[in-house]
């Protein structure tokens, strides 16, 4: 009985974990290759002075795929200061997001080198645990979709863009890096 308990465990945590690895190639990894191919005018540390956001480090890049990554980023901080809280946690993490991988893995490392535990549950619980995460990482999704719209609603009228094709993909590469969030990794 235990036995499939522990199948059961890591197949279905491997299931989830293939599927948000294949999603995040599908509508990020696809994007962001043609995004990075998308020269524009607008560097990521104007985009940022435009939406009236500051960050620390601010780059020179000027490809598509970065510019909107910084679009949806200066969108959650937005949100923030509209007050909308699950945007920091969203950008910030909760303490439980940004501790959790390293959690299971110092977990694993112990839990191997101690013999009273079955290797194979320590395993099926870290593989759970990683699983939970993505699955808790995909439920917020929907709070950096409403970043990237609060984001180029900010400088839709501003005329930020050059050419329609460069604020066209820059929106497109913003929408689709929502899904470079979602592994722990």
């Amino acid at each position: 009985m235990a036995a499939v308990i522990v199948r059961t465990l890591i197949l279905v945590s491997a299931l989830i974990l293939i599927a948000a690895a294949v999603g995040r190639w599908w509508f990020w990894g696809r994007t962001q290759a043609r995004g990075r191919r998308t020269e524009c005018a607008l560097t990521v540390a104007e985009l940022y002075e435009r939406l009236g956001v500051k960050k620390r480090k601010p780059s020179d890049l000027r490809d598509a795929a970065a510019l909107g990554a910084a679009l949806r980023d200066g969108g959650l901080i937005l949100l923030e200061k509209d007050g909308l809280k699950a945007a920091k946690k969203r950008r910030v993490g909760w303490w439980n997001l940004r501790i959790l991988p390293v959690l299971v893995v110092l977990i694993l490392v112990f839990a191997f080198l101690k013999p009273r535990f079955a290797p194979a549950w320590v395993a099926a619980v870290g593989a759970a645990l990683v699983a939970l995460h993505v699955v808790m990482r995909v439920n917020g999704i929907g709070v950096e979709l409403k970043a990237v719209q609060r984001a180029w609603k900010e400088i839709e009228g501003r005329n930020v863009f050059r050419r329609m094709d460069e604020a066209e993909e820059v929106q497109r590469c913003a929408r689709a890096s929502v899904w470079d969030t979602i592994l722990p990794w």
